[in-house]
């Protein structure tokens, strides 16, 4: 069973992984009411990365830095297919979203699976994290369907930016 250090500090790289993430999708999606989207779910797993930084400095130390293996398994579950420059053009925007759906499950079975093994004080935050990535799923899958039905995007305002 791996370390509750080395559990949080691979769970960062993902999160800072799905900043980069998000981020690409708002490169590639050109319709302006995707773009706030992307920019606001990417910011959300920067705020995740910071939330998981902040309770591994609680724990004390310096953190232990996850094994190379661990990261590639855990990003290869989380994030198996590669976001490249161009291979996402508007007419693919519903591919999009549904590599964005599947993303999200991974990250809600990450912090599932964990958060059941972990201690009170991360199993909370886990869950927390849990229910956020459940909420930019719910997101992404209202646009999927404005996209299937109608072709257009519902987009997204955030309240404050």
């Amino acid at each position: 069973m791996a370390d509750i250090k080395e559990i949080l500090a691979a769970a960062i790289e993902f999160e800072r992984f799905g900043v980069e993430y998000y981020a690409r999708f708002g490169e590639l999606v050109k319709d302006e009411k995707a773009k706030p989207l992307m920019s606001g779910l990417s910011k959300d797993e920067n705020e995740h990365a910071t939330i998981l930084t902040n309770e591994l400095k609680r724990l004390g130390g310096k953190p232990k830095k996850p094994s190379k293996e661990m990261i590639e398994k855990g990003l290869a579950e989380i994030f198996p297919e590669k976001v490249k420059k161009n291979a996402i053009v508007t007419k693919d925007a519903i591919s999009a979203l549904k590599l964005g759906i599947r993303t999200e499950e991974r990250s809600i079975e990450f912090y599932s699976k964990n958060g059941a093994i972990a201690g009170p004080v991360l199993r909370e935050i886990f869950s927390m994290l849990e229910k956020m990535e459940r909420g930019h799923k719910e997101m992404l899958e209202e646009n999927l369907r404005y996209l299937e039905d109608d072709g257009v995007w519902y987009g997204y305002v955030p309240l404050l930016d």
